[in-house]
C-alpha cells in the first residue's frame, strides 16, 4: 500500500495554462480501478470541457476555495466541504470553473473502467479512450486514444 499526501510540496504533474489548472495525480497501477487526482484551478481559471464519462464515476471534494460547479441542470457555488458525487452518463455532465480571485482545490476520487468513453455534448464530440483526450498525448507510448466520433445534433435520430 502506496502512502502520499495530498499536500505535497507544491509537485504537480502537469499544468494546462490555457485552463488555468494544475494536477497532481496519485499513484497507482493502470490494474486497479480506483484512482485520485488533486486539481487545483487558478483565479479565472474556465476548467475543463463540460462532459460526462461512460466508464468511469467519479466524486469530488472541495478541499479550498469556492469553485462553480456546472451541471446540466445549471450552475452551483461550491465551498470546502462540500462534496459532488457525478455517476456515469447524462446524470454525471459536469465541470467546474473557478470564477473567483483565489485558487481552488479540489481533490477528485473515481472508480474506472477502461476504456472509458468521453462525451462532450456541447461540442458535439464524444472519446473512447484509456487516457484523458484533451492532454497531449506521451512522447513515446499508446496515446490511449482509440475512436473519436462526432454527436449527431440534439433531437435527431441516433
Amino acid at each position: 500500500m502506496a502512502r502520499q499526501s495530498i499536500y505535497g510540496d507544491g509537485q504537480w504533474d502537469e499544468e494546462v495554462e490555457s485552463l488555468r489548472l494544475r494536477s497532481r495525480a496519485f499513484e497507482r497501477s493502470r490494474e486497479q480501478m480506483l484512482s485520485g487526482t488533486l486539481y487545483e484551478l487558478a483565479p479565472g481559471s474556465p476548467g475543463h470541457r463540460l462532459h460526462m464519462h461512460y466508464g468511469i464515476e467519479e466524486m469530488f471534494f472541495v478541499l479550498g476555495g469556492s469553485p462553480t460547479l456546472r451541471t446540466g441542470d445549471g450552475e452551483e457555488r461550491l465551498a470546502p466541504g462540500d462534496v459532488v458525487y457525478c455517476p456515469e452518463g447524462r446524470p454525471g455532465l459536469h465541470t467546474f470553473t473557478n470564477p473567483t480571485d483565489e485558487p481552488a482545490r479540489i481533490l477528485a476520487v473515481s472508480a474506472r473502467r477502461s476504456p472509458d468513453v468521453l462525451v462532450y455534448p456541447e461540442d458535439g464530440d464524444a472519446w473512447v479512450a484509456t487516457r484523458n483526450p484533451d492532454f497531449p498525448a506521451p512522447e513515446k507510448g499508446d496515446p490511449g486514444i482509440i475512436a473519436r466520433f462526432s454527436l449527431p445534433p440534439e433531437g435527431e435520430p441516433r
